[in-house]
């Protein structure tokens, strides 16, 4: 589980995954996954506890 993204950085995120170069397809699990090359690297909290979450602290 994941805390809400703060709406800029969504939208930071979402553009650097809409300008990534697709690089394939995957499926896992009944579920479809994109491959993609991009530098981007997003920097999270994991937190502890009966529910693991994660917390998006900040994108370069």
């Amino acid at each position: 589980m994941s805390a809400r993204l703060d709406p800029v950085l969504a939208g930071r995120i979402g553009e650097a995954l809409t300008a990534a170069e697709v690089l394939g397809e995957r499926r896992a699990e009944g579920e479809t996954y994109t491959r993609i090359q991009t530098d981007l690297v997003v920097e999270v909290l994991a937190g502890s506890g009966r529910h693991g979450t994660l917390t998006v602290t900040r994108m370069r």
